[in-house]
């Protein structure tokens, strides 16, 4: 279980998040939903320990507190796969791949980067460089797979991608619910995010946890806005 108790994260000296109180629990999916600007992202880089945020709270992961933990040990549990990710132009995707898995197996790496629709020859590729905005997010899902850390947290991985790639994303979500994973999903595709089995959503507005609750608030949201709330 993943837990955040009190948190409170700044940025700049300014607030960004406010109490917030969430548990989350392995074999579900969350949604955390909310309009821009109003602290998604900042809430899961708070989780990994960024160290540009200051923060106050607890985050405890199968009761143990991380709040203050080192980023690299977090992420021996925690995949994060960023909104914006960054190109390394001078590493080749093969050597970090060797490096950070504990096992390199370049057969099936092809084989599941081809599923994803990957170019033939990403691996000889700097990580992300060269890759499209859409290729980006798959290498981000194929890491997500390779890596097989018990929490998943994707950040706007639906955004700018097309259907075809929005279909294998909707199995993987489906996937690691059944592998036993938690995922924390960040969006903005409403239209997507119905199309899930999600167990619970969670709306951040100005900073605030606004409603947690099942996906029928989309349908509200879809008609009428984040003014509802």
């Amino acid at each position: 279980m993943l837990k955040i108790e009190g948190l409170n994260v700044y940025s700049d000296n300014k607030k960004i998040l406010e109490n917030v109180n969430l548990e989350f629990e392995y074999g579900k999916l969350y949604l955390v939903f909310g309009p821009n600007g109003s602290g998604k992202t900042t809430f899961a880089k708070a989780i990994l320990n960024d160290e540009s945020l200051k923060k106050d709270g607890k985050i405890i992961l199968d009761n143990i507190d991380i709040t203050n933990e080192k980023t690299e040990n977090i992420a021996k549990h925690i995949f994060y796969s960023f909104q914006d990710s960054v190109e390394i132009e001078n590493i080749r995707t093969r050597t970090l791949l060797m490096y950070i898995l504990d096992s390199f197996d370049e057969k099936k790496i092809l084989n599941l980067g081809k599923d994803l629709g990957l170019p033939e020859d990403f691996l000889d590729r700097g990580v992300n460089y060269s890759l499209s905005g859409g290729e980006k997010k798959r290498f981000s899902l194929l890491l997500s797979i390779l890596l097989n850390r018990k929490i998943i947290i994707f950040d706007e991985i639906d955004s700018g991608v097309d259907i075809e790639f929005l279909n294998k994303l909707k199995y993987y979500l489906g996937q690691f619910k059944r592998e036993n994973k938690m995922i924390i999903l960040i969006s903005h595709n409403l239209k997507f995010a119905k199309e899930l089995d999600v167990d619970k959503v969670i709306i951040l507005i100005d900073g605030k946890v606004k409603y947690i609750g099942d996906k029928s608030i989309l349908d509200k949201i879809e008609k009428n806005g984040f003014n509802i709330f």
